[in-house]
């Protein structure tokens, strides 16, 4: 594999992962927002309602998670495409 393909294929994938993570972004506030009618709340904020800042929370980190995992699929993807070759994917093992 190529440096250049190996370069291009770093630049596309982080352009298409921001470009996710703000449209996911946007996308999450908007259903927010028509959903209760309000902003979201401020996570840190010791006035916002503690359940209300936990579900938002949670919705933002499950959103923005798979904004990243189709990113990252499609530069993946690209590179695929463009070489012929998978890229080297780190396998993450936890143990308990």
């Amino acid at each position: 594999m190529a440096i250049a393909d190996t370069l291009v294929h770093k630049i596309y994938t982080g352009l298409a992962g921001t470009l996710a993570t703000v449209a996911m972004h946007k996308l999450l506030t908007a259903t927010w927002e028509f959903v209760t009618g309000e902003e979201p709340p401020e996570p840190t904020d010791p006035e916002a309602d503690g359940r209300s800042a936990i579900v938002w929370a949670v919705a933002s980190a499950a959103g923005l998670a798979v904004a990243q995992v189709v990113a990252q699929r499609i530069g993946n993807r690209y590179l695929l495409s463009r070489t012929g070759k998978a890229p080297k994917v780190k396998k993450i093992s936890m143990k308990i």
